[in-house]
């Protein structure tokens, strides 16, 4: 039998593999000589039905800016951040990773609906015993953007829960610019939540980022993540 999920006000996601941020923030362990870095951002928890998960995602992707390319392959490389409620720290997602360069690859909602930002994305590096704020994500604006795209191209329903990716037209990864205000926020919070990490949030620096979309294994169907290889023509950061 032939199983459909049908999109309710708020939109879905397919999971794609990655290392789920799920570490409680007072275990995260940040400092001058440590190995690893991590990751701040806040956002909106949007409500959803207790059948889901989550409320959205947000993918990150370890990624080569000169090639214009991701990095890894779909079993390594990339980080999730996830969107529940017990996850959320004062408004806050923090993550711990790897040091390196990372993109946003994609933002989802639900099981199967999926933004894919490879013609408008964001990287930045991040060094060791560095954490970086990534500034606010306007959440609410990306589940409207999957919404309007689901609705208007008739992809309200998916097979099997299989992903429905949107590539053309999708907007860059919405983040408000970081004044000094909020950084001193983000420190307070540190302070109070994040015992154990002992420097000092900075602003994280943006770069634009794109990539090209890959195929699943088989080579069949376009999805966001996967199977990458860098642009035919890669693009100058001054074309249009």
């Amino acid at each position: 039998m032939t199983y459909f999920k049908m999109i309710a006000p708020a939109l879905l996601l397919a999971m794609p593999t990655a290392a789920l941020a799920t570490k409680k923030v007072d275990k995260i362990a940040i400092t001058p000589t440590s190995e690893k870095a991590a990751i701040i951002i806040k956002a909106k928890d949007i409500p959803i039905s207790d059948s889901y998960k989550t409320s959205f995602r947000i993918l990150l992707r370890s990624y080569d800016a000169e090639q214009q390319t991701l990095r890894g392959g779909p079993l390594g490389g990339s980080v999730m951040l996830e969107a529940q409620s017990r996850l959320f720290t004062d408004g806050y997602l923090v993550a711990d990773l790897k040091p390196g360069t990372y993109a946003f690859q994609s933002f989802s909602r639900q099981d199967s609906w999926i933004l894919c930002f490879n013609e408008n994305s964001l990287h930045f590096t991040i060094k060791p015993g560095e954490l970086l704020y990534l500034g606010e994500m306007n959440s609410e604006k990306h589940v409207r953007e999957l919404e309007t795209l689901a609705i208007s191209t008739g992809r309200t329903r998916t097979r099997k829960s299989e992903p429905i990716n949107f590539f053309d037209g999708v907007s860059t990864p919405d983040l408000s610019p970081v004044d000094d205000a909020e950084l001193v926020a983000v420190a307070a919070m540190v302070k109070a939540k994040m015992p154990k990490t002992t420097v000092a949030p900075k602003a994280a620096e943006f770069g634009p980022a794109r990539f090209e979309p890959a195929s699943d294994p088989l080579g069949v169907a376009r999805i966001c993540g996967g199977y990458h290889k860098k642009w035919t023509q890669p693009k100058t950061d001054t074309e249009p």
